[in-house]
């Protein structure tokens, strides 16, 4: 699970496990405060994204596409590549991952720690800020508005040498993400940078259906 985008996740994943419990002694950026309130609020919505990734035994950057259906209620869909290469998907209930050089599912445990941090980052609607303050050391990046930047360094030195910071740039007018660049500790880098969000269709609802109800 550590191929494409799942390297993102995974380096996230363990930071966040990894993390020690400093008390929380700074809150966040307003801007970004005001974007993670604006998640809760997003509704239905698919947004496409493109990746770069870099690292240093690559001649050229490798880039690949992807597609992220973020549902209200939690379900939601991280597909890359076309035709898809991975994919992780979210019911309410159960969490897998499938990538196809092996054509398998692989369930998760949507309620251990780490992952439950990583999902309620992926999806932003169950993410507080207690939780980043405490994980992480956050500052404020440069950037041109209406664009913001803020940075998020794991708080655990252990966990720095694999996943050394995540940036974020966000477009306060609109308040949505743009940008997302992980910087890893091997060198590497993946980027991805955003479209507009846009509302799901019928179709695109029923792409992961809710659970049936016993």
């Amino acid at each position: 699970m550590r191929k494409h985008i799942f390297l993102t996740l995974a380096l996230l994943a363990g930071g966040l496990t990894g993390a020690v419990a400093d008390a929380v002694d700074a809150g966040l950026p307003g801007f970004f405060r005001s974007w993670l309130a604006a998640q809760k609020r997003a509704g239905d919505v698919r947004v496409e994204f493109d990746i770069t990734k870099t690292l240093p035994a690559l001649k050229a950057p490798v880039k690949s596409s992807g597609r992220f259906w973020n549902y209200a209620d939690g379900r939601f869909l991280w597909e890359t590549g076309r035709p898809p290469s991975a994919v992780l998907r979210f019911d309410g209930v159960t969490l897998d991952t499938w990538e196809a050089a092996e054509n398998k599912w692989h369930k998760l445990d949507p309620n251990q720690r780490g992952v439950r941090l990583w999902m309620d980052f992926l999806g932003g609607k169950n993410l507080t800020e207690a939780t980043l303050v405490r994980e992480f050391v956050i500052t404020a990046a440069p950037a041109k508005a209406p664009m913001a930047g803020v940075i998020l360094q794991p708080r655990s030195q252990r966990e720095r040498r694999d996943l050394k910071q995540i940036e974020l740039k966000i477009n306060t007018a609109e308040q949505r993400l743009v940008q997302l660049v992980v910087a890893q500790g091997d060198g590497g880098t993946q980027l991805m940078e955003f479209k507009e969000p846009r509302r799901m269709s019928a179709a695109d609802r029923a792409v992961v259906p809710a659970p049936a109800h016993e």
